[in-house]
């Protein structure tokens, strides 16, 4: 993803090839809302929180391509953090809208539906940030790394650790995996 990021970059960045940064911002815009409603924003301050977060990476991205995606999550992060501050708005996660991303179609039953649910939300809200880039903004480890300045290999076995956890409290209730 990275690669075929900066390659749309380079071209908006060289020849203002603004088709290219359309691209771009089709491809990251989706994900990025739904990461920033992950971290607790209600869709109006996600919408807001995008469009910042482009802006501000607009006036940097073509200073330094090498890990654009990267770049622009840290910047809406930055800006979450930013507004968390300003608004004393909670970043922990407060709807059942991300559960049902990870879970609704792979739990029939609602009482497992909920179990998995407040599994998640109990985890710390580092491992809870781990999960949604991961599995539900669909990042790879190479990009959560770059997203959080930490080593690849150890985004890979942080991530690791917290399906063993979840496995493990799971099967501590008795149920089936």
């Amino acid at each position: 993803m990275q690669d075929h990021a900066r390659q749309l970059l380079e071209r908006y960045c060289k020849n203002s090839d603004h088709k290219a940064f359309a691209v771009f911002y089709r491809s990251q815009a989706g994900k990025l809302w739904q990461f920033l409603r992950a971290r607790g924003c209600n869709e109006d301050v996600a919408y807001d929180l995008l469009a910042e977060s482009f802006l501000k990476f607009l006036q940097v991205v073509c200073r330094d391509l090498r890990a654009p995606v990267a770049l622009l999550y840290r910047i809406a992060i930055n800006l979450h953090i930013d507004s968390y501050r300003r608004d004393k708005a909670s970043p922990v996660i407060s709807d059942g809208d991300l559960v049902n991303q990870y879970a609704g179609e792979a739990i029939a039953d609602q009482d497992e539906h909920e179990y998995v649910q407040s599994l998640i939300k109990n985890l710390p809200q580092d491992e809870q940030n781990l999960l949604f880039l991961r599995y539900w903004t669909g990042l790879t480890h190479k990009e959560i790394a770059g997203i959080l300045d930490m080593p690849e290999g150890t985004i890979r076995r942080q991530c690791a650790a917290i399906i063993k956890k979840l496995r493990q409290r799971w099967q501590e209730e008795g149920n089936d995996t």
